[in-house]
């Protein structure tokens, strides 16, 4: 329960930073950029968010004693992993020329809309000239909380039968 919250706790304040960057990013880029400010202000906001929730976690200490840092490792590796390596082979049609593509497993998480008929994650996002991203939050959170409790409980069966092998 511990870890569903500190996550749930995580993923909060992300959202609500990323908001409050996007706003500030766009009241400065929009007079420098004008309408191509858009392209700048999402990405900018995403990493701004991520540095000051390092640093909000790391002065706070918040999540300390809460996650066990291998399996965090772990789990979000293989969030990531199985994003990038499941194809998605039945894109949606979204008009005449579009496609949209989910990635994801199990939860999808990452949508994207695309001009060119790619299934992997890698072509769609960077050599790709997409029409859009999106990135769902809860689904990422879905995903982690899913591989963290099962890689905990299987490596917790692994180091108790383990011990139960050492008493024999």
């Amino acid at each position: 329960m511990r870890v569903a919250l500190e996550s749930l706790r995580f993923v909060v304040i992300f959202v609500l930073m990323a908001v409050l960057l996007n706003f500030i990013s766009f009241l400065m880029y929009y007079p420098i950029f004008g309408e191509n400010a858009e392209r700048y202000i999402g990405w900018t906001a995403f990493i701004g968010s991520l540095v000051i929730m390092f640093f909000l976690y790391r002065k706070k200490e918040w999540g300390k004693g809460v996650f066990n840092k291998q399996i965090l490792f772990l789990s979000l590796v293989m969030v990531i992993l199985l994003a990038t390596l499941i194809p998605d082979f039945t894109p949606d049609h979204f008009g005449s020329d579009r496609f949209v593509y989910s990635y994801g497993f199990p939860f999808p998480f990452i949508t994207i809309y695309s001009v060119v008929d790619a299934h992997f994650v890698i072509p769609n996002l960077f050599f790709n000239r997409g029409r859009g991203v999106n990135v769902g939050m809860f689904g990422i959170l879905l995903n982690f909380l899913v591989f963290y409790f099962i890689l905990r409980f299987i490596l917790g069966k692994i180091s108790k039968s383990s011990q139960m092998a050492e008493k024999t």
